[in-house]
């Protein structure tokens, strides 16, 4: 099924937006002014926007509006100097596993995407399967490392929280830049 070129720009934007809202925070006292909840509701829009191209995308959805609802109640939470998380380690752990779900589709189906709309020998379907494999092996030692239990090596883990954070910063950048070339791919495609 093909879609028309606006409709996937646009739904590509929305995706690499939305990778910038889950992954950039600036916080005042404890509320983020990027609510991550936003950038699943993008995620949301662009699995809207795209599933015309990708049919795997729509199923999708369901986990993305639960995503958004779970980070939206955190941030609400965060008002009062609360949060959501960490409470009950299964709604943790199951919250977790659905985020790397999500992400290994949708980084999926963009790789498919731009193999219909790389120039010759682009080589950026292969870059965002890499890229997706480092995004998911950076998100999985991060949720590992804030839900195992501390031990008596706390400053090695803090370490290795730091050094994991910035990798996965990293990681979601180069998946977010290339979402934005697979979209000039698209926009090019459509003026040829």
């Amino acid at each position: 099924m093909s879609l028309d070129r606006e409709t996937l720009y646009r739904g590509l934007s929305h995706a690499a937006w939305g990778y910038f809202f889950l992954h950039i925070h600036f916080k005042l006292n404890r509320v983020d002014i990027l609510p991550v909840f936003v950038g699943w509701l993008l995620l949301l829009s662009a699995c809207q926007k795209l599933a015309g191209a990708r049919r795997d995308l729509a199923l999708l959805r369901p986990l993305a509006v639960l995503l958004a609802v779970w980070n939206g109640a955190d941030w609400l939470a965060a008002w009062m100097g609360q949060s959501v998380k960490g409470h009950i380690l299964f709604l943790d752990l199951l919250i977790a596993v659905a985020v790397l779900y999500v992400h290994f589709q949708f980084i999926t189906d963009m790789a498919a995407l731009a193999e219909q709309y790389q120039p010759e020998k682009g080589g950026l379907d292969r870059k965002l399967r890499r890229r997706r494999t480092v995004y998911l092996l950076v998100a999985t030692g991060v949720d590992l490392l804030l839900t195992l239990p501390g031990g008596r090596h706390e400053e090695v883990r803090a370490y290795a929280g730091v050094a994991l954070t910035v990798a996965g910063i990293a990681a979601a950048l180069l998946v977010m830049a290339g979402l934005f070339e697979l979209r000039r791919y698209v926009r090019e495609a459509g003026e040829e």
